[in-house]
């Protein structure tokens, strides 16, 4: 199944702008573009030209030619493997209203969900009858957390970073908070807790093996918006940077939204970093 980028180049524009607390106004006088193209651009209604993203991505702190990139929708990541390096098989199930992914990662009898946004029943099909051993989030935005009461099985964990588990507590008997750094065990799968906190205050990627779950931290060619402001974007990005695109770059990316991907592509094609 082919699925577009998440973002398209006004996306990207937006969240930029937005992440370094710049006024449409005030971008517009820095990068010498004009304020209603910039309105346009990040409202779909316009296609970028070259000597705008030239002037927008240095303004923006943006790779210039990885944004045209993006702007004339000339790069998307081929399909990704579903195999993990220690023979783990990934379900990638999507549910299209919400444009969102739920993860189902497993082997011939038991699994583990990642991100319950998707529908509980769609969701349990692709769990083929398979034992649920636990439900990783990502983080608690509504889309990812949907069918979290259908999904409870036998008082199953749900483990979710200790900040956002809150947020939880009505929804779930059994929730489980972690820490950054910390390894989640179910049954034969581990997982490390890599904290990226921006898109909220929890956000967390799920590294096992050469397989990391990046949730709405980070898209193919995009990032999640940093939803927790402008103070928290340099650490949005840096988290990102240090703890996931750091990784070997055959390191497979299953994000909440858009494509799947790997580090290199990332490297090579967002124009975040």
């Amino acid at each position: 199944m082919y699925i577009p980028l998440e973002d398209e180049v006004g996306d990207v524009i937006g969240k930029a702008r937005r992440g370094l607390d710049l006024s449409v106004e005030e971008l517009a006088a820095r990068s010498q573009v004009d304020v209603e193209i910039i309105r346009a651009l990040e409202g779909y209604r316009a296609d970028a030209k070259k000597g705008q993203i030239e002037r927008l991505a240095p303004t923006l702190e943006l790779d210039t030619e990885k944004l045209w990139e993006v702007a004339t929708e000339a790069w998307a990541p081929e399909r990704v493997p579903g195999k993990l390096s220690g023979g783990e098989d990934v379900v990638c199930v999507w549910h299209e209203p919400d444009r969102v992914w739920s993860y189902v990662l497993g082997d011939a009898e038991q699994c583990v969900v990642i991100d319950a946004g998707a529908p509980a029943e769609q969701i349990l099909s692709e769990m083929g009858g398979r034992t649920l051993l636990a439900i990783l989030l990502t983080h608690t935005d509504v889309d990812h957390v949907a069918a979290l009461v259908d999904m409870q099985i036998a008082e199953t964990p749900v483990y979710v970073h200790e900040i956002e588990r809150s947020k939880i507590e009505t929804m779930v008997s059994a929730g489980q908070g972690f820490k950054d750094g910390e390894l989640i065990k179910a049954g034969p799968f581990s997982f490390m807790a890599l904290h990226t906190p921006g898109h909220s205050p929890g956000e967390t990627c799920f590294q096992i093996g050469d397989g990391v779950f990046t949730g709405d931290a980070l898209f193919a060619a995009s990032i999640g918006g940093t939803a927790m402001g402008p103070d928290l974007y340099p650490k949005h990005k840096q988290s990102v940077r240090d703890k996931v695109l750091s990784l070997p770059l055959n390191s497979k990316l299953f994000p909440g939204h858009g494509p799947q991907t790997t580090v290199a592509n990332e490297l090579d094609h967002n124009p975040f970093f």
